[in-house]
């Protein structure tokens, strides 16, 4: 028969899984100890633990749960990480926003920089764009996942260069890495559309203005040429074949044979004709030129500046000179806009 036995209050029940109160009539297997609601005793008729009966064993309560592990997060954050520069929590063990050990830094004192550690972020696996740098999950990056502290080129890492690119970092730290690390080009949209315009917004001023002069001149012996060749020599060809450009460009067959005949006897004729064509494709053959090495080229300024830059300034000054000098010249933009309006609409009328 079961005995009553005293205070086990807060452990449970086996049969029911209740937690004993104060209140709670208990009784103890006479054979192994293991406590019981009286009710749920009487209701199973005998002790559930058989096995211990039959080993010779007590019953013994669970052991309690470990403790919990110390919230890194209400620790002084005093590590920082030699890559990122991230404060961490005292006791840990590796940065939580780039990865690196930190095994073996002081608080305050920079280890060696190891290579730059892929981002890490708990529970999926760092994700990459097209240019290999990562993509932070949660958060803005403005490096476009490339480290700061990473070489670009001798004496120049990639935040020196982000400072002095200063807008679309996103896209630039990648594409430099990305270049820097494959030797390939990569397309720019921009350079292609706008080529010199492009190339002066990015302060670019020298080859700027080269490439923003040829376009120009291209452009105006197109509307030269047009004008003062092509167009003439057209409407005395029309007239030989009794064609009324009045009307409109609309010849019938035997006109447009009468026309080829006349010019393909005359190849001077033919690239009359043609000048306006060629001028457009020597600008097309420009912006295609700039938009496939316009990258290059860029980056290239890039590491020319910093390097000046770092060398030319005091020791802790470089930073804010090349944040000074680097950066985009938005008022260069405003005025090519203007000029191309008046170019493309106001000087034909002078022609």
């Amino acid at each position: 028969m079961a005995l009553q036995m005293l205070d086990h209050t807060g452990l449970k029940c086996p049969v029911c899984g209740e937690a004993f109160t104060r209140e709670d009539d208990i009784v103890v297997c006479p054979v192994c100890g293991a406590p019981y609601h009286r009710a749920c005793y009487e209701k199973e008729g005998k002790c559930i633990f058989d096995d211990l009966h039959k080993a010779g064993k007590d019953w013994a309560p669970p052991a309690p749960p470990p403790p919990k592990a110390a919230d890194t997060t209400a620790e002084i954050k005093d590590q920082e990480c030699p890559v990122c520069g991230t404060l961490n929590a005292h006791s840990a063990f590796f940065c939580n926003r780039c990865g690196t050990s930190l095994l073996g830094t002081q608080p305050g004192e920079k280890g060696p920089t190891p290579p730059p550690p892929p981002f890490v972020s708990s529970g999926a696996p760092a994700s990459r764009n097209a240019y290999g740098g990562v993509v932070p999950p949660f958060s803005f990056d403005p490096m476009g996942g490339v480290s700061p502290a990473e070489a670009l080129e001798e004496g120049v890492s990639f935040g020196d260069a982000s400072k002095f690119v200063k807008q679309n970092t996103t896209y630039y730290m990648p594409v430099f890495r990305y270049m820097k690390q494959t030797g390939r080009n990569k397309f720019n949209v921009s350079a292609f559309l706008f080529s010199g315009a492009w190339m002066l917004y990015r302060k670019q001023y020298k080859a700027g203005a080269i490439v923003t002069a040829l376009m120009f001149c291209l452009y105006l012996c197109y509307l030269m040429v047009t004008v003062f060749v092509a167009a003439p020599l057209l409407t005395e060809l029309s007239a030989q074949v009794g064609m009324d450009l009045s009307l409109g460009f609309s010849p019938t067959n035997e006109q447009m044979l009468a026309l080829t005949q006349i010019v393909s006897g005359d190849p001077m004729m033919y690239l009359q004709i043609s000048s306006p064509l060629l001028c457009l494709l020597g600008m097309l053959a420009v912006m295609i030129v700039i938009g496939v090495r316009g990258n290059k080229m860029y980056m290239r300024h890039c590491i020319r500046c910093v390097r000046q830059i770092k060398a030319q300034s005091a020791e802790g000054e470089a930073a804010v000179t090349l944040e000074r000098k680097g950066g985009v010249n938005v008022s260069i933009a405003v005025c090519l806009f203007v000029c191309y309006f008046l170019l493309v609409n106001v000087v034909p009328f002078f022609l």
